[in-house]
């Protein structure tokens, strides 16, 4: 395939360090599917997340596909991100699927090209790590944080957002100063009320140190399980 995506690369060629290729082109015809649910399914054509200037990728790739709209979400949210802060720390990006969906260890979830691992924004200078952080209420950037998240939310494209209940009261604190009632109760699990019902951002043990996003099913995607 990629021979295919760069027909003057020759199979068997030498490519010289830096030498930009195409990875990925979406194909209508072949369009990227979340088949199943997202701890028992599998992705079809999935789509690698790109390298950006507003966030970070770790070193191994097999695990950065996703469908279509998740990544395009994505990205479109840590562009905003980078724009909104353009000295900010940068997005760590963690784990989404293989290539194929299936099984990754040591994730539960991660199988259907609908799930990423992010790390949160933390208080202070870009210190080039990717590696998560424990946050608390000194080092957790609530500002920079709620931004990111509500960036995907309003895009309607969000499932379910992960976020231990401790560091919630810290979202809800910067939330309440651009939300009504109303739109908080249908976001926040924390501080639970009569109008709670499935909100998007939910605790979920082993979430300090980072967020677990997951994405709906693309209207295309009948054989996907929400």
């Amino acid at each position: 395939r990629l021979y295919a995506l760069n027909p003057d690369l020759g199979p068997g060629s030498l490519v010289p360090a830096g030498t930009a290729l195409k990875v990925f082109e979406v194909d209508p015809e072949e369009p990227t599917r979340s088949i199943g649910a997202p701890n028992r399914g599998k992705l079809q054509n999935g789509m690698p997340i790109p390298e950006g200037d507003a966030w970070r990728l770790r070193t191994m790739r097999r695990r950065a596909y996703g469908t279509e709209l998740t990544v395009t979400t994505l990205v479109d949210a840590f562009n905003a991100y980078g724009e909104r802060f353009p000295d900010g720390p940068k997005i760590r990006v963690g784990e989404l699927a293989m290539r194929k969906g299936g099984k990754v260890s040591p994730h539960r979830s991660h199988r259907s090209g609908r799930d990423v691992d992010i790390g949160y924004v933390f208080v202070g200078e870009d210190d080039g790590d990717v590696r998560w952080r424990q946050m608390n209420e000194d080092n957790f950037d609530a500002e920079k944080n709620w931004f990111l998240m509500h960036e995907m939310i309003k895009t309607g494209n969000v499932e379910a957002i992960f976020v231990s209940k401790r560091l919630q009261k810290l979202l809800y604190a910067e939330a309440v100063k651009h939300l009504d009632d109303a739109e908080l109760a249908t976001i926040f699990q924390y501080p639970r009320t009569a109008e709670t019902k499935d909100p998007l951002i939910r605790h979920w043990k082993g979430h300090r140190d980072h967020m677990h996003v997951r994405f709906t099913c693309a209207p295309h995607d009948t054989g996907c399980v929400p």
